[in-house]
């Protein structure tokens, strides 16, 4: 067949009315010569309509208001103005009915036998081969695979075939002949599965190639012929390899985070258990062997024993396993007792036999803490027992002790307090010791005051304090600061009634003066005396009666040792006041 021929019979109107693109004849001055009805149907103008018609005319009224590119509007309407042949290019257009399509217009050549000045326009629907287009464009690279099964499950049709195979060399295999047999058996069980319901179906699907294993998420559904029979299957397949690896990361991440939050709940009930007010050593070393298994993966095959100082607190069977871990109770840098987990039955193998390396670092923490409570429930009941032994004897002491916070005020003052002040100690307690101190004490007590919050001891401080019955008591106190934290918060005072001393010294005092006063008295006394004396001796030597003169000279010498005797007892009143004064007696 020569190209005339062809060309001839391009042009012979049944084939060119039989044909699915548009075309039409324009003739010299630019009228539609011919159309053909393809064209009419994509204008929706009837073929009659169109003939005759000026072609700038009815593509300005029925072609380009349907373009979505302005350009290439412009191109159609330069063109057509100009004379010249249309170059081929592909535009968007919306069609009648609102869909949107994409349409091929170019120019042809005409044979000679349309005559000299004729044009032909070819106008095509490519929608079909653009979206095809933009179907594989968007493939490529991708990790899709599209493909298409004969009832025969033998590959007719594939597109960006990955793992090894061709989109060539897979036609006419089916996957027996294309993948390993139990992948392959795995993937023909899935597709017959289709053939048989007729349902679409979706699943994942390992292949392996070399040494690697690559998960696909499949899309299969059943290839239907124009009467609606299964011929065969269609499908997708998109390489999920890396997604599963990421989910199963995911999944033991949050099983590990699932784990780690078990070990904190348990530490937490540890911790909420410790903190109960009051509870004893039996009852939360039992509390705490019920709440650990809950920390540990299998809690379930968990059994616990806590052992201290001799004593077993158990949870669960105490049966005897070679799968258990253990962590000593350090009290006071001395091994006061351990800690044990054991499993039941044998589980899968982790860092310390079947445990896990965090559970290994709970049981040591759990373990650590129970040596601190221990320490911290023996320190409390020595704190009380000293406590109680202090009470005991400040509640029997007949000095007052009392202690103070700068910010409450008396909080504590003993029994002492009502004997020796007059007030019930819960009157004081709330109150400002400086409130009971009257204003002769005041600047010795401030200064006392000011020493102890420099952290000084105060002894021997005198002040005057005003009792409840308004009379005045004057106490010796000694005070000390209270230390928090490393900060003076208060201070505590002991302080003992001396008013009876007081007086006592002040009688003393008196005594001795007026003691001193007699013996300066008495020497005086002697003094005047004895000067008499000697003139009555010096009369009874003149008298010439000698026995009056004796009888005189007689009660002289009594009467100065009388004196003599005042003068030794004088002396020893006085070394006797000397030494009292010496050792304040």
């Amino acid at each position: 067949m020569t190209d005339s021929y062809h060309d001839r019979a391009l042009y012979s109107l049944p084939v060119l009315d039989a044909l699915e693109d548009g075309l039409l004849i324009v003739s010299e001055d630019r009228t539609v010569a011919w159309c053909n009805p393809a064209l009419a149907r994509s204008l929706n103008i009837g073929q009659e309509d169109a003939i005759g018609m000026d072609i700038l005319s009815l593509f300005s009224r029925y072609l380009l208001p349907n373009l979505r590119d302005e350009t290439s509007a412009q191109l159609v309407v330069q063109a057509l103005e100009n004379g010249a042949d249309l170059p081929p290019f592909i535009c968007r257009t919306r069609a009648p009915d609102g869909t949107r399509r994409w349409l091929s217009i170019s120019g042809m050549p005409t044979h000679a036998d349309t005559g000299n000045g004729f044009r032909a326009i070819r106008v095509r629907d490519v929608t079909g081969d653009v979206n095809a287009e933009h179907f594989m464009t968007a493939l490529d690279q991708s990790p899709v695979v599209v493909f298409a099964q004969d009832r025969d499950l033998r590959y007719i049709w594939s597109y960006n075939q990955q793992l090894g195979l061709t989109d060539t060399s897979i036609l006419g295999l089916a996957d027996e002949e294309a993948f390993l047999p139990d992948d392959a058996a795995r993937l023909t069980a899935l597709k017959r599965r289709v053939l048989k319901t007729g349902e679409t179906m979706r699943a994942e699907a390992a292949l392996t190639v070399g040494d690697e294993v690559h998960i696909r998420d499949l899309t299969l559904k059943p290839f239907r012929d124009a009467e609606g029979r299964i011929v065969g299957i269609t499908g997708t397949a998109f390489d999920v390899t890396e997604r599963d690896r990421v989910e199963e990361a995911l999944r033991k991440r949050t099983y590990d985070l699932d784990q780690r939050m078990n070990e904190l709940r348990c530490l937490y009930s540890i911790t909420h258990l410790v903190e109960i007010p009051g509870i004893t050593l039996d009852a939360l070393l039992q509390a705490v062997a019920d709440t650990l298994p809950s920390g540990w993966q299998y809690p379930g095959d968990a059994a616990v024993r806590i052992m201290v100082n001799g004593r077993e607190y158990w949870r669960g069977d105490p049966g005897e396993t070679p799968w258990k871990q253990r962590s000593p109770i350090i009290v006071h840098g001395e091994c006061a007792g351990e800690v044990e987990v054991r499993y039941l039955r044998e589980k899968p193998v982790a860092a310390e036999g079947p445990f896990l390396r965090e559970e290994r670092m709970l049981l040591d923490a759990v373990a650590e803490r129970l040596g601190r409570v221990i320490e911290r429930l023996r320190a409390e009941a020595a704190l009380q027992k000293s406590e109680e032994m202090f009470r005991g004897i400040a509640q029997r002491s007949f000095d007052i002790i009392i202690t103070s916070y700068l910010a409450d005020g008396l909080n504590y003052a003993s029994p002492a307090v009502e004997r020796i002040l007059g007030y019930c100690p819960e009157e004081m307690v709330g109150t400002d010791l400086e409130d009971y101190i009257l204003p002769p004490s005041l600047p010795a007590w401030k200064e006392g005051r000011r020493k102890v919050l420099r952290g000084e001891q105060v002894e021997g401080l005198r002040v005057e304090v005003r009792r409840k019955d308004g009379e005045t008591t004057i106490l010796e106190l000694n005070e000390s600061p209270i230390v928090e934290n490393e900060v003076i918060v208060g201070f505590q005072a002991v302080g003992r009634d001396i008013s009876e001393r007081i007086l006592y010294e002040r009688f003393r005092e008196q005594a001795f003066d007026m003691t001193a006063r007699n013996i300066a008295q008495f020497a005086v006394l002697a003094d005047h005396v004895r000067h008499p004396l000697q003139v009555i001796m010096g009369i009874a030597d003149l008298l010439d009666d000698k026995e009056t003169a004796e009888k005189l000279r007689e009660q002289v010498r009594r009467i100065n040792l009388r004196i003599s005797q005042l003068d030794r007892e004088w002396i020893e009143s006085r070394k006797i006041r000397e030494f009292l004064k010496r050792y304040e007696l």
